[in-house]
């Protein structure tokens, strides 16, 4: 008996991407809200059931995060008005925006290995 694991290449994964994109165009040639403009989507998670929508976002540096984060609170529904008129879904998943913690941990991860080269650096010295 076979066992079906599922893949990211499945039917989520694939309405993912096209949500993705079709909510960066959305927030950039639509929105009216110029925090809007200033945002990364970076990646979408479907539920198997296809009715919920994890969207991660990056802000840019000179942009506060809080405001973003209310900005696209408040455009939800408008978000969700654009998105039912291009007939994507049956249904309309819920939208969930959350910060891409990945960047986050990436620089963590690069001051952290600067760090230690540094450290690295001066026992190399010491050693000489």
């Amino acid at each position: 008996m076979k066992t079906s694991q599922r893949t990211p290449t499945g039917r989520p994964h694939r309405v993912a991407e096209l949500l993705r994109e079709r909510l960066a165009l959305i927030l950039l040639f639509k929105s009216a809200d110029p925090r809007l403009k200033e945002v990364t989507l970076t990646e979408v998670e479907m539920s198997p059931d296809l009715r919920q929508a994890k969207v991660f976002y990056v802000a840019r540096e000179n942009v506060d995060r809080d405001q973003v984060q209310i900005a696209l609170s408040k455009a939800q529904g408008f978000i969700k008005a654009e998105v039912a008129r291009e007939n994507l879904f049956r249904l309309m998943p819920e939208f969930i925006f959350l910060p891409d913690p990945g960047l986050d941990r990436a620089a963590r991860l690069e001051e952290l290995l600067k760090e230690a080269g540094v450290a690295t650096n001066s026992i190399k010295e010491d050693d000489s």
